[in-house]
């Protein structure tokens, strides 16, 4: 026997999965009537390398007031974080065999994504990797404060860049409009930011296969500093799955009961109003790792001439944690430093190090945070728009908490003002305003799968 017949080969392909509701013309649109994707996995003896999973399609973007496609004297924009990411509201993952038994959903997916994707990127990984599957993403949000750059400045840089995505989308201009049919659109190629797909690899035998689907934003939701009638389109919609498929060792191992773990994240909304408010949501997890938080004015949400999916920094003074009343996981309030001037002004321009520590946390411990855009500076900058919080729960088993039964809150004292800002970016917010709350709550699930027959949730 030669030493190459000893070795357990494998191969791997990169499958290109096209939806299965895909209508004739291969378009699918929240504005006209089509706005869920599906994609079926097959189940078979491979692996899905599900971290290397993209979405890929082509984005177009319409003027539905003048009928036209946009052009370069438009002022429209894809938020710079999200930026492609910004057409999926919900992502659902279930096995085909046994149907919603096993299931990840998420609500408000963009807005996750707006914190994930800075959280665990540098600026050097937007100006490549993310720059190549989303274009222009990430070239609006470098730390300019690094640059040292004044406030005017960089709030004029701001302007510039916030507006570069738009010219991906652009075709013609206002003199010479572009009929809609030779709108070329852009490509994008994106990773699907979900528990189950930050897990190890999904054995489809195991699974019985997998079903995704994928829920189209409204129109408004997705673009800033455009027209209420501004609508998009996406075509040629691949799920691009690479497979490893199973060595014939592996595949004469016997298919007995076996214990799956892997992570999900549940969603929830929330509205404060008051200076002073609680947090209080009942999540009913068994195995909960983690929180973040992000907040946006409620009436920025769904509102094409606001950041609906920016972080906004809500002044906040004192910040606390709690599980059935008690405080939890820190045994302690964060208190910002704040100055004599404008209260919301003072507190937005704090570093906010233990915030930002926290927050960090709620993805991996933040000593091993090696790529990240977050830092203390744009974490209390108003015009980047990156503020959000967080806790982890579990730091050191990394089994995660039983919030089964129970609450847990966020005790939160902030000005709550409203976002507007001065000639040099000072906040000139006075009047206290609505804020929606964003919270995301990552779980450790723990399933038995008995194959062919049915899946038991661990206890």
């Amino acid at each position: 026997m030669s030493v190459n017949d000893r070795i357990a080969q494998q191969v791997k392909r990169y499958t290109k999965i096209t939806p299965t509701n895909a209508t004739g013309s291969g378009v699918f649109s929240f504005k006209n009537g089509n706005p869920i994707i599906r994609f079926t996995i097959a189940e078979a003896d491979a692996f899905l390398l599900a971290p290397e999973t993209r979405f890929q399609f082509n984005l177009k973007a319409f003027n539905g007031t003048t009928g036209r496609c946009i052009t370069a004297e438009d002022t429209m924009n894809l938020d710079s974080k999200v930026v492609a990411s910004s057409v999926i509201h919900q992502l659902t993952i279930s096995s085909r065999r046994y149907a919603t038994s096993i299931a990840e959903q998420i609500l408000n997916y963009n807005q996750l994504v707006s914190i994930a994707q800075p959280v665990l990127s540098s600026t050097r990984d937007y100006a490549t990797q993310r720059s190549h599957e989303q274009l222009a993403v990430g070239k609006g949000i470098f730390n300019r404060k690094e640059l040292n750059q004044d406030n005017t400045k960089r709030r004029a840089n701001d302007t510039n860049m916030d507006t570069l995505q738009h010219k991906y989308l652009a075709v013609g201009n206002n003199a010479n409009p572009v009929v809609n049919a030779n709108n070329g659109g852009f490509d994008a190629s994106i990773p699907l930011y979900c528990g189950m797909f930050m897990s190890e690899n999904l054995d489809l035998r195991l699974l019985g296969g997998l079903e995704l689907e994928i829920t189209l934003s409204p129109d408004q939701a997705i673009f800033q500093n455009a027209d209420a009638n501004t609508y998009y389109e996406l075509s040629n919609c691949v799920l691009n799955a690479p497979i490893l498929y199973k060595s014939a060792s592996q595949m004469s191992q016997s298919m007995s009961a076996t214990q799956f773990e892997f992570l999900s994240f549940t969603s929830l909304y929330n509205v404060i109003q008051s200076t002073n408010a609680t947090i209080t949501n009942k999540i009913g997890l068994r195995g909960a790792l983690s929180m973040v938080q992000k907040f946006v004015p409620v009436s920025y949400l769904n509102n094409p001439a606001q950041k609906g999916l920016a972080g906004w920094n809500v002044g906040v003074k004192r910040l606390t944690f709690h599980r059935n009343g008690q405080r939890f996981p820190l045994e302690y309030s964060i208190e910002t430093e704040r100055g004599t001037g404008n209260p919301q002004n003072e507190l937005i321009k704090e570093k906010n190090p233990q915030v930002l520590l926290n927050s960090l946390s709620a993805f991996e411990n933040y000593k091993d945070v090696k790529h990240s855009t977050i830092t203390s500076q744009n974490l209390a900058n108003v015009s980047d728009n990156f503020y959000f919080m967080g806790v982890s729960f579990d730091q050191v088993s990394g089994q995660g908490i039983d919030l089964s039964g129970g609450t847990i809150s966020t005790e939160v004292e902030s000005t709550l003002q409203n976002q507007t800002f001065g000639a040099n970016g000072e906040s000139t917010g006075v009047n206290v305003v609505p804020y929606g709350v964003f919270t995301f709550f990552l779980n450790k699930e723990t399933l038995m799968i008995q194959p062919n027959q049915r899946i038991i949730s661990v206890e």
